[in-house]
């Protein structure tokens, strides 16, 4: 697995060198490239690699402006990169996933998406079905999602309720145009996680995000930072009180084709 690790990290390196050589040549086919970090990989509330950060790189395809978008992406954890570490191994994953986005006029947006997460070395893979609305028109553009999730591993790991698990978020945003290709996004969200499988029982307000972000596109690169503030209301998703506020940074680069 360790091979497939540096496969997948030096092939979304190349393509990411070879786009940029490609930049001034303005193709448009579709593909965006993508490579990005979080200093502590939160997942719904919660320390997906209990507190280390992870690495992202991802593939996503626009199928001739359908509206449909296929991706593929790795999650990877960092200490298990540069330092060998198995703790938080078996969470790594490869994710699959296929969404739409259609609009409906400036006033509405509306999605949908089927994602599957390959975890590597678990029984507890999992597929998640997402619906969701964004208000256009409005201040802040409200959008509220809906995801469900089924775990597809054998019964006898993911209990008898592997499908009854959901995740429901509201959130607000705002983007700025500081100057000619330099944008802040702001966002604020919250969200109540619902959890069943695995024998558990969890309920509650699992995640408050408050974020800023900056972005700056050169030519068909955009290059990205921010910064999270997470509030953890519910004691199902936090370890102790000392979890309950948590911080994590965002860096990346994607590059469209």
């Amino acid at each position: 697995m360790k091979n497939t690790l540096k496969v997948l990290l030096v092939l979304s390196l190349m393509l990411t060198s070879a786009a940029t050589v490609m930049a001034e040549e303005d193709k448009g086919i579709g593909l965006t490239i993508d490579f990005s970090y979080m200093s502590d990989y939160l997942w719904r509330g919660t320390d997906w690699f209990s507190g280390d950060g992870a690495f992202f790189p991802a593939l996503s395809f626009d199928l001739m402006g359908s509206g449909f978008t296929l991706s593929v992406a790795g999650e990877l954890s960092e200490d298990y990169i540069f330092d060998g570490n198995d703790t938080s191994k078996d969470l790594q994953a490869t994710d699959f996933g296929l969404d739409y986005s259609y609009s409906i006029g400036t006033s509405v947006t509306l999605g949908a998406g089927v994602w599957y997460f390959l975890l590597w070395d678990t029984d507890s893979s999992f597929m998640t079905f997402t619906g969701s609305a964004a208000l256009d028109s409005l201040p802040l553009t409200p959008t509220i999602s809906y995801t469900h999730d089924y775990y597809t591993g054998p019964k006898s790991v993911r209990g008898d309720d592997a499908g009854k698990d959901f995740y429901i978020k509201l959130a607000l945003s705002h983007s700025f145009e500081l100057m000619k290709d330099v944008g802040l996004d702001l966002g604020a969200s919250a969200a109540y996680y619902h959890v069943r499988s695995f024998g558990l029982d969890l309920d509650g307000v699992s995640d408050i995000d408050l974020s800023t972000g900056l972005s700056v596109k050169k030519g068909m690169l955009t290059y990205s930072g921010g910064f999270h503030y997470v509030i953890v209301p519910s004691k199902d998703f936090y370890g102790s009180p000392k979890d309950i506020n948590k911080f994590y940074a965002t860096f990346g680069v994607s590059c469209s084709i």
